[in-house]
């Protein structure tokens, strides 16, 4: 025996695993923003450390870019407008309404990414990508491109900033131009337009004038043919106030009762001519600070031509590929790790994240896939286990079968008490009413 002790192997002690390196705050940090577990990703090695930190490090840089681009939008679309592009002036205020807008708007960004990247599995384990995995990614895919296309749209009217004021400082100018045509045109319709009013008045007050003084000349006229008939001095010589005399007397009487008459109404005619003549003769005197008015208002529009999609459509005028380039870079930088995680091979991380998942499982009392089921069709049906609830349901079963069993003793026993009073004697009468 002492023999065979000495020729049996000696028990392997094994060798302690060498102690792995501490994740630093920073590499935590990224893993957070990766979704990943820092726990489960510090027991792994360094291989599963570098592809999660790569992974966050894209989400933290899509955050830093969209926070630039929300925060130029921001400004852009509401800093004063008071100056033209190659002339503004940074704003205080708006600039920090547009640094707090900026950041909440990252935030909203970070949590939907990382909300992508996280429930992105890493498909079948391997470094292809299949058509099956396309497929399943579509929805996310279609998610971080339009988070792509929101994020690149500011970022790419800041980069080419330069160029597009000085295009939109051009346009400012041409269309204050424009607009200051428009209303010097406008203007001088009106002023052509009171003048011909003026113009017309005049030349019908003059006109009556004339005309009054006409008639006035042809009763004076009248009036000396009367006096000759009187005096005799007429063709026929007799001096006189005879019948000649009064048909010529007639005829001036009723001369001036006319001359009267349009008179009377041609002054009320005229006081409202007059009234009509000074008032668009003063609008002719205003029309000049109304052209003041309309050009400083001008000024003012010529300005607000600096909005965010102005700036969007010079820029795809004037920038070429450009605007282009900086799209595709954004939706490589946010669709990336949604490709990145799909051809991630199964690594320790994985199998570590699957073991955990498991056990809180089997912790619950669930058991995954515990039965399989057959349909008529060899449809294959998985029925899960929970066996926390099984037994809770077994015990209010038990609870429940108990609780009858126990009600339907008493009653036995009470019927055979009440059974027992009604037959001995007038015990009934408890349990009968008389009416």
């Amino acid at each position: 025996m002492s023999d065979a002790s000495a020729q049996s192997p000696a028990p392997v002690t094994p060798t302690p695993p060498e102690p792995a390196s501490v994740p630093g705050a920073f590499t935590r940090f990224l893993w957070f923003c990766a979704g990943a577990d820092g726990n489960l990703l510090a027991r792994c090695p360094t291989s599963d450390w570098v592809k999660y930190q790569g992974i966050g490090g894209i989400v933290l840089a899509t955050t830093v870019l969209a926070f630039v681009s929300a925060a130029y939008a921001f400004y852009t679309v509401f800093s004063p407008k008071t100056q033209t592009a190659l002339e503004a002036t940074i704003h205080l205020g708006t600039a920090a309404a547009s640094t707090l807008a900026g950041l909440l708007w990252a935030l909203v960004i970070f949590n939907i990414d990382r909300f992508i990247v996280s429930s992105t599995g890493k498909g079948d384990g391997s470094e292809r990508i299949t058509i099956t995995e396309f497929f399943q990614s579509m929805p996310r895919l279609l998610m971080a491109g339009i988070i792509g296309v929101c994020i690149s749209a500011p970022l790419e009217i800041r980069i080419l900033k330069p160029e597009i004021d000085a295009q939109l400082e051009l346009e400012q100018n041409e269309y204050l131009v424009e607009l200051n045509r428009h209303a010097e045109g406008l203007i001088q319709a009106r002023r052509d337009e009171l003048q011909k009013k003026v113009d017309k008045a005049q030349a019908y007050l003059a006109e009556r004038t004339d005309y009054f003084e006409k008639r006035r000349l042809e009763i004076n006229t009248q009036r000396r043919q009367l006096e000759l008939e009187a005096e005799g001095k007429t063709t026929n010589g007799i001096a006189g106030r005879g019948p000649a005399w009064r048909d010529k007397k007639e005829t001036l009487d009723k001369m001036e009762g006319e001359l009267g008459r349009d008179q009377e109404t041609h002054n009320q005619k005229a006081t409202v001519y007059s009234a009509d003549i000074s008032g668009w003769t003063k609008e002719l005197g205003l029309l000049a600070q109304d052209l003041a008015r309309a050009k400083q208002s001008n000024l003012q529009q010529s300005r607000h031509l600096d909005g965010l999609m102005k700036r969007i459509h010079i820029s795809h005028e004037i920038g070429g590929f450009v605007p282009w380039a900086i799209l595709l870079l954004l939706l490589a930088v946010e669709t990336g790790p949604i490709f990145f995680k799909m051809m991630l091979v199964t690594s320790t991380y994985d199998y570590l994240l699957e073991n955990a998942k498991r056990l809180a499982t089997a912790k619950a009392g669930i058991e995954v896939d515990a039965q399989l089921l057959l349909t008529e069709t060899n449809e294959e049906i998985h029925i899960d286990r929970f066996h926390q609830v099984e037994s809770r349901v077994a015990e209010e079963k038990r609870r429940a079968e108990s609780e009858a069993k126990l009600a339907e003793a008493v009653h036995e026993r009470f019927r055979d008490a009440a059974g027992k009073e009604i037959r001995e004697g007038d015990g009934y009468k408890k349990y009968v009413t008389e009416e």
